[in-house]
């Protein structure tokens, strides 16, 4: 996935009053377009890399992962200069990469085929050197928050399921109650509640928390 978070105002780092002072300007249409493309307002993305970027990524970090093997997973002291200029290059790497800067791999910016949409995989297969760039206004990117909890959330849906299902009698009425109760109580609710908690503890205004 790719978000893109560059900002309009020239830098990033404000104080609060700064950022709602931007916000405004942003209400009364006097700076330019947060999205990707020149005027667009779309920050989210699928992304399919190509394979010429993925092996220059590969040539950077293949050396600190090889020492990192050879010091059995701990890191290697001293190496702090190494991963600080490899974090430059991959940096630069990418964002020139963004910013259409290298001769030999570029992206597009297109929709997605119905399959592709359907099936949840890309059909077509990009050329040597190009990259695809999917508009993503699900936000799917949010996904991968689940990374690694995925058998705690199975065997919840399966015990509410169950549960439900023994005092009702009807696995129909059950599996309709799960669905409504985690779409809107845990997903919902959970949202809102979280973000009015942080928003009120760290005196985050909540228009800039997804």
């Amino acid at each position: 996935y790719y978000i893109h978070g560059r900002a309009v105002h020239g830098h990033a780092d404000s104080d609060m009053k700064e950022m709602t002072n931007a916000l405004k300007r942003e209400e009364d249409n006097l700076v330019s377009k947060r999205g990707l493309g020149p005027d667009s307002d779309q920050q989210t993305f699928d992304m399919v890399i190509p394979i010429l970027l993925r092996t220059n990524y590969n040539r950077v970090t293949m050396p600190l992962r090889a020492r990192d093997i050879r010091a059995g997973g701990g890191g290697v002291q001293g190496d702090t200069d190494k991963q600080i200029t490899a974090y430059h290059h991959i940096n630069k790497l990418f964002a020139s990469y963004i910013d259409h800067s290298l001769d030999d791999i570029d992206y597009t910016v297109g929709e997605k085929l119905f399959m592709e949409q359907f099936l949840d995989m890309e059909i077509r297969e990009a050329p040597v050197g190009k990259g695809m760039l999917y508009p993503d206004d699900g936000q799917s990117f949010e996904s991968v928050l689940y990374y690694g909890n995925e058998w705690l959330l199975f065997i919840w849906d399966v015990i509410l399921l169950s549960t439900i299902d023994y005092w009702s009698g009807s696995f129909v009425l059950s599996a309709a109650v799960a669905w409504v109760f985690n779409e809107v109580f845990l997903s919902k609710f959970s949202s809102w509640r979280c973000q009015r908690n942080v928003a009120t503890k760290a005196l985050i205004d909540d228009r800039f928390l997804l």
